[in-house]
């Protein structure tokens, strides 16, 4: 059963990410906040002390989504081909959920402005296995014989960006909406025979 405190928090951070999507981190307020959220200030300084605290747990919502690719290993057992397109998969629908948009905006926005925040965002990124867990994956793709990679990390954002150009990059920067399953299907078919062609070994 949902507590109602775990609501509470969940419509406050609800409400940050709407709120700084339209003002921005400098102009939002927490009376704004807790206002959207219809929360008490009391309340909403209990749980989020400054908007810096709030916006660094929105940072953190945003890693958790993004972590979920982190642990696909590589099966030698299995195509690569097979493999990148779930790869891919997964990535698009992440890039495509209008939470992680939203989130996403709010981040990138805000780093822009400043500094701090910037490095806030590169220090939590510094965990994660290269993008999104690819580096991970092709370097175990490598040590089974099945990949010829001199740079993994290059490799994997070589992948990722050829996706985003035209999944995420629009939706984020010019609002377009989602694109269709035909457009999403041609983007991973890019992306994958293009790695496909560059660096797995032929039997």
């Amino acid at each position: 059963m949902v507590k109602i405190a775990e609501i509470k928090q969940e419509n406050i951070i609800c409400a940050a990410i709407e709120i700084f999507s339209d003002k921005g981190l400098d102009q939002a307020s927490m009376e704004a906040i807790s206002k959207k959220a219809e929360v008490s200030k009391r309340t909403l300084y209990k749980y989020f002390p400054t908007k810096e605290s709030l916006f660094s747990v929105i940072v953190e919502r945003m890693l958790s989504n993004v972590k979920t690719l982190s642990d696909i290993p590589f099966d030698p057992q299995q195509p690569v081909k097979a493999q990148l397109n779930q790869l891919a998969e997964k990535e698009i629908e992440l890039l495509c959920s209008p939470c992680f948009l939203a989130l996403a905006r709010v981040v990138m926005s805000e780093c822009i402005r400043s500094k701090p925040l910037a490095n806030l965002m590169l220090e939590k990124f510094e965990p994660l296995d290269g993008c999104y867990g690819l580096t991970k994956w092709i370097e175990q793709g490598i040590e089974a014989g099945r990949l010829d990679v001199a740079h993994p990390a290059i490799a994997s954002e070589q992948f990722i960006a050829s996706l985003k150009s035209v999944v995420f990059w629009p939706q984020l920067l010019a609002h377009l909406p989602a694109p269709d399953q035909q457009t999403q299907k041609i983007a991973i078919e890019g992306a994958v025979s293009q790695f496909i062609a560059a660096y797995e070994i032929k039997r």
